[in-house]
């Protein structure tokens, strides 16, 4: 069911969190898929979050938020990034988004 409500929001992240897809989001991420893309998704740890935070600084010198190292951990993590990128072909692009 794709109309799935989270009751509130239990992480460090919170402040890019939702407690609901809204219907555009939805729209868009299936139109992506119809013509040949794919959407994934992916859970990290509190933990997961913060070090991809801490990895990132390390790496650019940036300081992001943990709701934005909830997204980097796909990079840092190997637990999530196998989970999140199997299936993946060599060569294929990924983007994930910092803010």
């Amino acid at each position: 069911d794709v109309n799935f409500k989270l009751n509130a929001i239990d992480s460090i992240a919170t402040s890019l969190g939702a407690l609901q897809v809204t219907p555009v989001a939805l729209e868009r991420a299936s139109k992506h898929e119809e013509n040949g893309g794919s959407v994934r998704a992916a859970l990290c740890t509190d933990a997961e979050a913060v070090e991809a935070c801490v990895r990132f600084s390390q790496d650019h010198r940036i300081l992001v938020e943990p709701a934005c190292g909830a997204a980097l951990a796909v990079l840092y993590s190997d637990r999530v990034r196998e989970g999140a990128l199997e299936g993946v072909g060599e060569g294929e692009a990924v983007v994930v988004e910092v803010c």
